[in-house]
């Protein structure tokens, strides 16, 4: 990965198979200048949010790609496990996306072709958000 040519790091959170009072999937985009989340529920957008951030924050994100070991794994199936949640993370260039990897979480199992540590990362994501969890209730 060539840290320099990422201009948009993205980290998408898919929320369970839950009543729509308590389904909260989300994406949180972030460029050199701004982060922007998109809260729904089953496709409606409860929320849509922009904040400003620096670009040494956008840089310590990518480093934290990098800290934290993301990286494509060898995909694994499912086993036609339905109802979990899933998180996907994606980084840009200016034309072409450069990663795409997801997880999915249902029954205990991890499937899917994300690796690393993604918690970790999710967090530093997330924490560029101040309001995130007001968004999400």
């Amino acid at each position: 990965m060539t840290n320099a040519a990422i201009i948009e790091i993205a980290y998408h959170f898919g929320d369970a198979s839950v009543p729509p009072d308590y389904h909260r999937s989300y994406s949180i985009a972030v460029t050199a200048d701004k982060v922007r989340v998109v809260v729904d529920c089953y496709g409606d957008i409860l929320a849509d949010k922009e904040y400003a951030i620096t670009s040494l924050q956008f840089d310590d994100l990518k480093r934290s790609l990098e800290r934290n070991g993301i990286r494509k794994i060898t995909l694994v199936d499912d086993e036609n496990c339905s109802g979990g949640t899933s998180e996907r993370i994606t980084y840009s260039d200016k034309r072409n996306e450069l990663f795409s990897g997801t997880v999915y979480h249902c029954g205990g199992k991890d499937t899917g072709n994300l690796g690393g540590d993604i918690s970790s990362f999710a967090e530093d994501v997330k924490s560029l958000a101040p309001d995130l969890d007001k968004l999400l209730q």
